[in-house]
């Protein structure tokens, strides 16, 4: 029997605008995003039966056709005519609802799977398109390393990838993304922007630079000033890594989860040592590039 293991990481936001309410239901926002080095892991087996089963043990974990994972593989079956099936094992390391993109990494990391454990043969472009079907993240999650979204977030331009050491902190309070986006009572956007907004233009600029200290400088989070609960813990989150040496710290995507970019390694540590005594999760956690954020192995068993 086949199987396919993949491993699959998680993603800051390192800015984030959102534009105003689409017609569609979505948000249209502008975000640049990176991979980084806490993961998920994916396994995937042919199901005999031919029907598609999600199986985790971890808590919160839907199994059924409300899971990304599932709806991918049931996306990519329809797509390729595929008939094998699909039993899809999840094992979280990202945690839930926290702004890291633990299930779209997920359903991205089905898709890529899926097309070797069902041997298809389905070109990039057209792999993210169904992924931008599934979820405004998923696209994202193909790619990996560090790019600019628009659009709802499916639009993606890779730009260059850096390396940081990050303390990640994720409060116990998590964020409900449609209760974040209503509160910013964006009104209906006009269409799409030709140009990236001025925030925008500045952190990619700095990006280019590859300097932490400047991108940290110029990194920006709507959802930081939504009124609702939990944006309120985030952001004293947020001071607290500042305030213990980090050099730009941000709410990631709607919440809950704050990361702070740190000088170096040794400054992370000494700054997770910190935040350890009052808040039970927090990691030191590097930038990933794109070649390293999806890791898939197709391997045999008796």
């Amino acid at each position: 029997m086949i199987e396919v293991a993949i491993q699959t990481a998680a993603k800051i936001n390192l800015g984030l605008r959102v534009l105003g309410r689409r017609a569609d239901g979505y948000h249209e926002i502008e975000t640049v995003l990176h991979t980084i080095g806490l993961w998920d892991r994916i396994r995937l087996q042919q199901n005999t039966d031919g029907n598609i089963e999600v199986r985790s043990k971890d808590e919160g974990v839907p199994q059924a056709e409300d899971n990304l994972c599932w709806q991918s593989a049931a996306r990519l079956a329809e797509h390729t005519n595929a008939k094998a099936g699909a039993i899809i094992h999840i094992e979280k390391g990202i945690p839930i609802r926290s702004g890291l993109g633990g299930g779209s990494s997920d359903a991205a990391a089905t898709l890529a799977g899926l097309t070797q454990l069902w041997d298809v043969s389905v070109a990039p472009d057209e792999l993210e398109t169904i992924a931008g079907e599934l979820g405004a993240d998923v696209p994202f999650f193909l790619r990996g390393g560090c790019c600019f979204a628009r659009g709802k977030g499916e639009r993606l331009a890779s730009h260059p990838e850096f390396d940081a050491w990050l303390v990640v902190v994720v409060p116990e309070v998590r964020i409900s993304t449609a209760q974040a986006y209503a509160s910013l009572q964006r009104g209906v956007t006009r269409g799409r922007r030709r140009a990236a907004s001025r925030p925008i233009q500045r952190l990619l600029k700095a990006i280019e630079t590859r300097s932490i200290g400047d991108i940290a400088k110029a990194m920006q989070n709507d959802f930081e000033s939504a009124k609702i609960a939990g944006v309120a813990e985030a952001v004293a989150i947020k001071e607290a890594l500042l305030a213990h040496g980090c050099l730009g710290a941000l709410m990631s995507g709607s919440g809950s989860a704050v990361f702070g970019i740190a000088p170096n390694r040794s400054m992370a540590e000494q700054v997770a040592a910190s935040l350890t005594r009052t808040h039970s999760w927090v990691q030191v956690v590097p930038t990933v590039g794109a070649e390293n954020s999806m890791e898939i192995t197709r391997v045999e068993t008796d």
